[in-house]
């Protein structure tokens, strides 16, 4: 190998002995240029970075926030259920302690009572070892009370005045000489009942019932068919020689078959449909009820309206001939005529007195007044 050095000026170019596209040297910006993109690099990536882990801190941190929110509720949550069993305890021992007052209240009342009871016991047998008649002016004071239920409920002064009688045998069988206001209010009292007229309340009553009942058989008013008697100068006669008389009374009777008017003078009421005559029936029943009432109620004018009302009705749409109308019409007007006068005594002068007797076994000072 032949490593002598061409030649210069030979044919064969040199080969050069540096790297194709460099300088022998190259300049400090190129250089400082090349070294600042590793540099960048880095720079971006750690504020990516940066970025990322501020963002996760932060994320982390809401979601400890949003924990503890959570574990915050929860224990106030806690607090209340454990609360609960509490108030309903303690609202229980409450509602526990009103009862045992309220049950202590009432034996306290029960207690009361008991005593009041042997008190009132004690007392009457008190008041019956001092006075021996006093089951006698407890009889009394009943009678007296059953006369007023009799006068006032059921209008009965008879019954009434009877009661009182007994009453007063009471009291003079107990010959007690105190007793002589008592006796003096009970005569009183058997005056003024025996001054009120007495009115067979429950007979009228009976009384209706029955013309009730025979409604249904009064006969009402009928246009009935007179038949009128052939007259005598219409009766034909046996000659025959009257034969044209014959023939004219022939046509005479003949026309009056087919044609027959009647004048009548006297007022008919026109006959009445069934449904009608069910609303008269009813409505005179009605009437006659309503009487009854005003009876018990001892409302005189009420109880003359209702018998004027039905005897109208009567009078217009029966049969004013058939004994039954007349015997009916009769019993109503004698109705007619009844007087009810009102029971002005409201009291007993005898109640107060007879009620303090039966309750200290003796009249008070004052009592007679």
């Amino acid at each position: 190998m032949d490593n002598s050095k061409p030649e210069v000026g030979s044919d064969t170019p040199a080969l050069p002995t540096q790297p194709l596209g460099t300088t022998e040297q190259e300049t400090p910006a190129a250089t400082a240029k090349r070294s600042s993109w590793p540099l960048r690099l880095t720079l971006l990536l750690s504020l990516l970075l940066a970025l990322l882990a501020c963002a996760i801190g932060a994320y982390l941190f809401w979601q400890l926030q949003q924990q503890q929110a959570d574990n915050a509720q929860l224990a106030t949550t806690l607090e209340q259920v454990k609360q609960a069993p509490e108030a309903r305890l303690q609202a229980l021992e409450q509602q526990l302690r009103s009862d045992r007052q309220q049950n202590q209240q009432q034996q306290g009342a029960i207690e009361q009572l008991s005593d009041a009871q042997q008190q009132m016991q004690t007392r009457i047998a008190t008041l019956a070892q001092r006075n021996p008649n006093h089951w006698m002016a407890a009889e009394a004071e009943y009678l007296v009370r059953m006369a007023g239920r009799k006068l006032w409920l059921e209008k009965d002064p008879q019954t009434a005045t009877g009661l009182l009688q007994a009453a007063d045998e009471r009291i003079a069988a107990m010959q007690e000489p105190s007793l002589m206001p008592l006796r003096r209010a009970l005569a009183n009292d058997m005056a003024a009942v025996s001054a009120i007229k007495n009115t067979d309340i429950a007979g009228t009553v009976f009384t209706l019932d029955g013309i009730i009942t025979k409604l249904d058989k009064l006969p009402l008013n009928r246009v009935g068919s007179q038949q009128m008697e052939p007259e005598a100068e219409n009766k034909m006669s046996d000659s025959i020689g009257d034969w044209q008389s014959n023939l004219s009374k022939t046509w005479s009777a003949l026309k009056e078959d087919f044609f027959t008017i009647r004048k009548i003078s006297s007022d008919i009421t026109p006959l009445l449909s069934p449904q009608q005559e069910w609303y008269l029936f009813e409505n005179i029943r009605n009437k006659l009820l309503q009487s009854q009432l005003a009876l018990y109620q001892y409302d005189e004018l009420n109880y003359r309206q209702s018998l004027a009302m039905a005897r109208k009705w009567i009078q217009q749409y029966f049969d004013l001939d058939d004994p039954r109308t007349e015997e009916v019409l009769t019993a109503i007007n004698a109705l007619s005529s009844l007087q009810l006068d009102p029971i002005n005594l409201t009291k007993f002068e005898s109640s107060a007195q007879l009620k303090q007797l039966v309750t200290y076994g003796e009249l008070m000072p004052g009592a007679e007044l």
